[in-house]
């Protein structure tokens, strides 16, 4: 079945859910207390075929991302000047935020700020070494550059179809 990238990511994410739920019914069903001797119904369902489909979920994953990250290998993104693979393009991505995230920190950082110790009393001048108003432009600027790359890569997830064969038992009605 073919589906979008982005179909294949968000189908990621529904497995990695039922990994979750699953691993909640097996601690749910592995044991039974009832009061000594008194006879006990079992679960409908057994630890044996809760374990089953974990392990069949978890190949299916192991599947998919195989398959989402070729995709991510072979598709092109254009950025700075060149194109860039997928997975390249996700982890500058990844990295931009991370920078954009001192940056801001920067930005935000009061030129001078007096603080008070509060054990000796003593007033402390905190003097920042750097110009905040130039980290907040770097910001705006580095911010509107996350979001274009962003977007370009939103851009292949949402037109790109990869065939994924285990799809038409998840996502078929």
């Amino acid at each position: 079945m073919k589906i979008t990238l982005a179909q294949a990511i968000n189908l990621l994410s529904s497995l990695h859910k039922k990994v979750g739920e699953l691993q909640g019914e097996f601690f749910n069903v592995h044991v039974i207390e009832v009061p000594k001797g008194e006879t006990y119904t079992p679960y409908e369902i057994t630890v044996e075929a809760v374990l089953q489909q974990l392990s069949e979920v978890q190949r299916d994953i192991l599947e998919l991302k195989e398959i989402i990250q070729q995709a991510n290998l072979s598709n092109l993104v254009e950025w700075d000047g060149s194109s860039i693979s997928m997975i390249r393009a996700i982890e500058t991505a990844k990295q931009l935020r991370e920078r954009l995230d001192l940056l801001k920190t920067l930005a935000n950082t009061k030129k001078r700020e007096y603080n008070v110790h509060h054990h000796s009393g003593a007033i402390m001048e905190q003097i920042a070494l750097f110009d905040p108003a130039e980290f907040k432009k770097k910001a705006d600027k580095l911010t509107r550059q996350v979001e274009l790359l962003s977007s370009r890569i939103d851009k292949v997830n949402y037109t790109v179809e990869i065939e994924v064969p285990l799809a038409n038992k998840y996502l078929e009605a």
